[in-house]
């Protein structure tokens, strides 16, 4: 009659159990690698935001120390090549207001798209 070797007197792994392991750890190296490389590209991309609106404050904040604010459009660029328009509107035709200073909407946009950084300003009796 033959025996079968008891097997509580092999120490170690199999090879299918290391195969597992191996497998296991590199889909979760992959993963970890696709989450990294995912959150860097949404940081780049908020700190680029951050950048416009600050540079599109800064477009603002130029055009109001050049004096008074009229309607009307103007174009340029940020740092880096995009262009910007700036929109400068009264409302007050738009909200029915008369005999009042004007409210105005200044807008900051990049290429057409929506703004990135919007605001109302008083203005002045004329």
């Amino acid at each position: 009659m033959l025996r079968r070797p008891d097997r509580r007197d092999e120490d170690g792994f199999t090879t299918v159990e290391v195969l597992v392991a191996f497998g296991i750890a590199a889909a979760a190296t992959v993963m970890a690698v696709q989450i990294a490389g995912t959150a860097a590209g949404a940081v780049r991309r908020i700190e680029a935001s951050r950048v416009a609106a600050d540079e599109a404050e800064g477009v603002v904040l130029r055009r109001l120390a050049e004096g008074p604010l009229r309607p009307g459009l103007v174009r340029g660029a940020f740092s880096d090549g995009t262009p910007w328009t700036l929109s400068i509107a009264d409302l007050r035709p738009v909200l029915g207001l008369g005999r009042v200073p004007p409210l105005w909407q200044v807008r900051v946009s990049r290429g057409g798209a929506a703004p990135i950084y919007a605001t109302l300003i008083p203005g002045t009796r004329e």
